[in-house]
């Protein structure tokens, strides 16, 4: 006997679109990760800027913030109209903070940390995803590898 009446294999809805790999996580889920990052790597050595290798402490301690300090508003990352369909206008809106080396480090593979970051973002996005609230959450991620492109 079905637990749920109505919910089969033919009832299941998708939604079949091109997400671009390093939008493919909601604010949240960015910010809970970078939170959780400062919280228990801050040690991390993460970019190379400037002559000198920094860790992700220092890295924040030169944009003046704390993990305390972050938030949804912070992360300034919101998907207007004008971005769809203009990939320039998407990766200059797409900067954490309004911060490149940010974007580096969080959500870019060709960087000092060789993609970590993203692979465990990735990880937490579409192979460990929190639960739906029905239950009824389904994923078939597919990711696009291509060189040449920002």
């Amino acid at each position: 006997m079905k637990r749920v009446p109505h919910r089969d294999f033919y009832n299941v809805r998708k939604v079949d679109t091109h997400v671009h790999h390093s939008s493919s996580m909601n604010q949240k889920h960015l910010l809970r990760f970078i939170k959780s990052k400062m919280k228990h790597s801050p040690n991390d050595v993460v970019i190379f800027r400037d002559g000198a290798h920094l860790t992700l402490a220092q890295v924040f301690e030169s944009l003046n913030l704390t993990a305390y300090e972050l938030s949804i508003d912070t992360l300034d990352m919101h998907a207007h109209t004008d971005a769809f369909h203009r990939f320039d206008k998407f990766n200059l809106k797409y900067n954490p903070l309004g911060e490149s080396r940010l974007r580096e480090i969080f959500l870019k593979t060709d960087n000092l940390i060789e993609g970590r970051y993203l692979a465990e973002l990735t990880r937490r996005t579409f192979v460990l995803p929190p639960r739906h609230e029905h239950g009824i959450l389904i994923t078939e991620p597919f990711l696009a590898l291509c060189r040449g492109y920002d």
